[in-house]
């Protein structure tokens, strides 16, 4: 049995970039690619490039993109015996826009199907689910799927926030939250306080039991019994920013799974959220275990 169980989704990206500015309500050329991505895969693809043995708990379609996604992951090496496929629905499909700086202008998703990942289903595998040692959720899931996980895994959690929009499910939750990561913007959503400090003291004072936040190129904190602060690894020429933060999270996950020090969790996620950044898609294939070294 592998030591850690992703649970979320699994998209096929799309992703449009442009050199110059957009002229909305106008055609625009772009550079227009396609690939395999959901924050619960990219999870899923970062810790198996970085040799942790991991599995996949999500939800396929019929059709050939989801066909084509659950091949891929048998590929890679990454379990997905558990997950349920549903019959005649579309699978998960994001669209990114990215503007002439590489960065997310738009982002559209339609994730009907994640929908599957119901507390039914869920109830029929909480043993399974609870045979690993860690497990990681991402926030696409209904917010009662998401309080009957949380309410009923016995083992550590550690959860991505995804959007500042789909935060807000996990106000009333956070004390049942071992590791929750969140950008400036998702941590404003889920506290009203004046300043980062205050918004992070506020989350802790709610039951959270490690916070951390991200902010762009500005300072990383890390909220637990005491506070620690970093700098990112500096990017001259980003590619594309889209994975960064699962492959940040990504990286925490294996200095959890490894027991290494806080500091030392800090610093492989950096470098994993730096590599990715030089990538075109949301994973980068060369990361490997020597990277974070």
């Amino acid at each position: 049995m592998s030591n850690v169980l992703v649970i979320g989704a699994q998209n096929i990206d799309i992703f449009a970039k442009t050199d110059k500015p957009y002229s909305l309500r106008d055609s625009n050329l772009a550079t227009i690619s396609l690939a395999y991505g959901g924050v619960g895969r990219n999870i899923c693809e970062n810790l198996n490039y970085i040799s942790n043995d991991v599995s996949f708990l999500t939800v396929f379609s019929d059709d050939a993109f989801s066909i084509s996604a659950h091949d891929s992951l048998k590929k890679m090496g990454i379990k997905t015996t558990h997950s349920k496929v549903v019959q005649n629905m579309s699978n998960s499909i994001y669209l990114g826009i990215l503007d002439d700086k590489n960065d997310l202008y738009l982002g559209l998703n339609d994730m009907e199907i994640t929908k599957e990942l119901n507390i039914s289903f869920f109830k029929n595998h909480i043993d399974y689910i609870n045979s690993f040692n860690f497990v990681v959720i991402d926030n696409n899931l209904s917010k009662d799927a998401i309080e009957y996980l949380l309410n009923n895994i016995n083992k550590k959690v550690i959860m991505d926030a995804v959007s500042a929009k789909k935060v807000i499910k996990l106000n009333d939750l956070l004390h049942l939250i071992d590791v929750l990561k969140v950008n400036v913007f998702e941590l404003n959503a889920l506290s009203n306080k004046d300043s980062k400090t205050e918004q992070m003291n506020d989350l802790k004072q709610r039951g959270l039991k490690n916070l951390i936040v991200t902010d762009g190129e500005k300072e990383i904190y890390l909220l637990n019994e005491r506070l620690t602060k970093t700098s990112p690894i500096k990017v001259e020429n980003v590619i594309n920013a889209s994975g960064a933060g699962d492959a940040f999270l990504s990286g925490f996950v294996h200095g959890i799974i490894n027991n290494v020090s806080d500091d030392e969790k800090l610093e492989y996620a950096k470098k994993m959220a730096y590599h990715t950044l030089l990538c075109d898609e949301a994973t980068n294939k060369d990361i490997t275990k020597e990277v974070l070294k």
